[in-house]
């Protein structure tokens, strides 16, 4: 299992599209057959700032996600609507 998290910033006047983009990539990422979760938070103290939690079934099932036309909409569409740059993070289930 690997799971990557990003941090994002967005510009205030933009959360709304941020939210339409980052919702509509999320919901069809679930439906991938390698996404185990992919969850969009929001930062209780500062509403700028969100987290993608994504988890999936290995390395492959990640990079076929970068691969879908839902992820290429949100390279497009919803990364022009940050401020500053994202931070990922890749983790290892430890059990």
């Amino acid at each position: 299992m690997l799971i990557q998290v990003v941090y994002l910033e967005i510009q205030p006047e933009k959360i709304e599209a941020f939210l339409t983009e980052a919702l509509a990539n999320a919901q069809a990422s679930r439906g991938e057959a390698g996404v185990l979760q992919f969850d969009v938070l929001q930062q209780n103290d500062d509403p700028t700032r969100f987290m993608l939690y994504e988890v999936y079934r290995d390395e492959a099932a990640l990079e076929a996600h970068r691969q879908t036309l839902h992820f290429q909409r949100w390279a497009e569409r919803g990364v022009p609507l940050l401020t500053g740059e994202r931070v990922r993070v890749l983790y290892r289930e430890v059990t």
